[in-house]
């Protein structure tokens, strides 16, 4: 017979270093043998909630307490398999039975507080940490505990005196520091909330200080250059911490404080829209300068740059690099990174025929020497690829190449390789019929739409009401989850946002989308990112059929023929009590883009990528009219095509929003945005904690009509 405790101790081992599927295989073999072994099933139960199957969790965590109905470490665990699962309320229940057995029970304490919030009891919350509190003045755990609710509750003064205890107590507790530095971002207070995360991550880098770094800093403008600060972005951009373009702005405006390359943007914008020599724009030593910024480099080869000043230098830099400099390899870090720039925004750099005729030289005259084996410059290979793709020139990848070409090759040769086979094996799940779709579908197979390089890694891998609450901690809602939810991404493009899902929320995901090109380089990044639960399949839509537990639209239903037919259509595969992720666009923030749309008929530009460069300049000397370069989508071929071009679009209204939610029984959980908005909410509407009022947010966009610049991007769910 086999020795149970030698199975138990191996089972345990496994657990301990995090193979759980041995682990649960180990705790699985022990109760064959011995069915009543308490501390396998606790152990079994432990594991399975922490491989997010709390409904198979819950049933073995049940057998333990009622075997130990004395030990508060189970009746803790089963609480959390229980919320887990959004059973709010027997989940506290469970918490409150731990208190009792052991009532300094830290986690149980910070456990508790998180149903409550939930369940929108925050005063019932707040009075039992400071009951806690007045008998144990220097816990640690019922001042975060506190803190935390004070936050929740919007009394983030009194969330700050917390955080601020706790740091006396713990000089240095990263947690403490991390929530500090968002309460001050909260109350205004950037600089102190930019020293503390510094000072955080100063002690150590995690996901979460690394996350609230980017979440201060992205809306910031330099005034001055700070080396310490370029480091943590240079960072941030190349890990990466969170999606680098929302990090492309500061980084420009950090950029533009360097001294030397500044200085080189400054002459590039004072001469624009007239060209510079190489020597006029760089100087005798600025060119080389360029391969030692850092900063620059990572933003090129990481984001799409959305920022005139900086386009107006890679424009002018390209142009004379191309004509005095063709072939000298010189700054061959900075080359090559403008040609990956180059690539990512699909070449939307204005060029007139001089510069592009001596493109075309270029060209033929690495065509010429690939076929007769010459020798070929590497400044060549860049400067060729800073006007079109290398992919149709055969022979580049069977040469050695200096270390700042291979990325470049990698990125216009190997990538489109790999997509292009990809695409091939992709299933179509339903027919392309409609002809509005078929339509759209043309355009997203020639313009992919994003033309994105890296995606942020996963903080925490979730249930899909977890995650959510963890999105919107002051929205009150329950939900039912089972081990293997399923999500669909509906139109998920370039996979862009989709791939996120899979990472942080405990899925089946299935991503669909019209473009075989865009599903494409969705899955081959998905495979970069080594993600296994996420199927891409071409689909329309509007003929999908199924069931599903959350589902996610954004930027999608705006470019269909009856945009509230489909989310209606869409609703119909949601499950009860299922979530969804929506983005649609603001009638009042587009108005600079339909006015530029407008200026764009009349003109009669078409929207070929040489029509599109040609607009774009047009559009800029309307800018104070049409406002399109505060846009992000306005600085690339795909995305400009997609803000300015687009073959179908609707704009709707907070009200039209609202109406249709109560007509189909939906709850607002909240708005995706930026965390300086939000608290400017919150100090102009108090009394909304959860940010929810359509009617408030429609008074709130009166005033400040560009907040919604992107989309409407807001999570709902199907009430039950």
């Amino acid at each position: 017979m086999q020795d149970i405790s030698a199975l138990l101790n191996a089972a345990i081992s496994h657990h301990q270093a995090g193979r759980l599927d041995a682990a649960i295989a180990g705790y699985r073999g022990v109760l064959l043998l011995d069915p009543s072994q308490s501390g396998a099933m606790a152990n079994l139960g432990s594991a399975l909630c922490e491989q997010g199957k709390p409904a198979e969790a819950e049933t073995y965590l049940r057998r333990a307490v009622s075997l130990s109905p004395g030990n508060a470490e189970l009746h803790n665990n089963l609480g959390t398999a229980l919320f887990d699962q959004g059973k709010l309320e027997a989940a506290l229940a469970s918490f409150h039975k731990t208190l009792a057995l052991n009532p300094g029970h830290e986690q149980a304490l910070g456990n508790l507080g998180t149903v409550m919030v939930g369940m929108g009891r925050l005063e019932e919350a707040a009075a039992g940490f400071q009951a806690e509190l007045a008998g144990h003045p220097n816990s640690l755990s019922a001042l975060k505990s506190l803190g935390i609710v004070r936050w929740q509750m919007d009394q983030l003064a009194e969330a700050e005196s917390c955080f601020r205890r706790i740091l006396q107590l713990a000089p240095g507790n990263p947690d403490a520091l991390d929530q500090l530095a968002a309460v001050l971002q909260g109350q205004g207070k950037i600089s102190d909330a930019l020293d503390t995360v510094g000072e955080s991550l100063h002690r150590g880098e995690t996901s979460q200080n690394r996350i609230l770094f980017c979440d201060i800093v992205r809306s910031l403008r330099w005034s001055a250059d700070n080396a310490a600060l370029r480091l943590l972005l240079t960072k941030a951009l190349l890990t990466p911490w969170t999606r680098p373009e929302r990090l492309a702005i500061t980084a420009a405006s950090m950029i533009r404080q360097g001294a030397v390359t500044g200085a080189m943007i400054a002459k590039a914008v004072a001469a624009w829209p007239n060209p510079l020599s190489a020597a006029a724009l760089f100087g005798e030593t600025g060119l080389a300068s360029l391969d030692g910024d850092h900063l620059l480099l990572a933003m090129m080869t990481t984001a799409q740059n959305t920022e005139l000043m900086l386009e107006r230098f890679f424009t002018l830099a390209r142009r004379a690099l191309l004509i005095e400099a063709c072939d000298k390899d010189a700054a061959l870090a900075f080359r090559a990174a403008l040609a990956q720039q180059c690539f990512i925004n699909e070449y939307v750099f204005f060029q007139d025929d001089e510069e592009t005729a001596h493109a075309e030289a270029a060209r033929a005259r690495l065509t010429a020497a690939l076929e007769k084996n010459e020798p070929i410059s590497a400044s060549l290979v860049a400067t060729v690829a800073s006007y079109a793709p290398l992919s149709d020139l055969p022979g580049l990848l069977e040469r050695q190449w200096p270390v700042p070409l291979l990325a470049l090759l990698n990125q216009q040769i190997t990538e489109p390789a790999e997509e292009k086979r990809l695409a091939a094996t992709l299933p179509a799940l339903t027919p392309i019929e409609d002809a509005v779709s078929q339509k759209v579908q043309a355009m997203y197979e020639q313009n992919p739409y994003p033309r994105w390089v890296k995606a942020p890694p996963p903080v925490i891998q979730d249930s899909i009401g977890g995650y959510l609450h963890r999105q919107f901690p002051r929205a009150i809602f329950s939900w039912e989850a089972n081990d293997t939810p399923d999500f669909l991404s509906a139109g998920c493009g370039t996979g862009h946002l989709a791939l996120e899902f899979p990472q942080n929320i405990r899925a089946r995901v299935l991503a669909v989308d019209l473009s075989r090109t865009s599903l494409a380089y969705a899955k081959r990044k998905g495979g970069e990112l080594g993600l296994t639960n996420i199927t891409f399949a071409q689909a329309d839509i509007l003929k999908l059929t199924g069931s599903f537990d959350a589902i996610e639209s954004s930027g999608v239903l705006h470019h269909m023929a009856d945009p509230l037919g489909a989310w209606r259509h869409l609703l119909g595969l949601l499950r009860p009590g299922g979530f969804m992720l929506l983005g649609l666009y603001s009638e009042a923030a587009r108005q600079g883009v339909v006015r530029a749309r407008n200026f764009i008929a009349e003109k009669g530009y078409g929207d070929t990528p040489s029509e599109i460069r040609r607009a774009r300049q047009a559009i800029l000397a309307l800018d104070r009219i049409t406002r399109v370069s505060s846009c992000a989508d306005f600085f690339g071929i795909s995305t400009c095509r997609d803000l300015l071009f687009h073959v179908q679009e609707t704009r709707f209204t907070l009200g039209e929003i609202g109406a249709f939610l109560k007509e189909n029984n939906l709850k607002l959980l909240g708005f995706e945005i930026d965390t300086d908005v939000l608290a400017a909410y919150r100090r102009r509407f108090p009394q909304d904690l959860a940010a929810t009022d359509l009617s408030n947010w429609q008074e709130f966009e009166a005033d400040h009509p560009d907040i919604f610049i992107g989309m409407y991007s807001f999570w709902v769910q199907k009430v039950a």
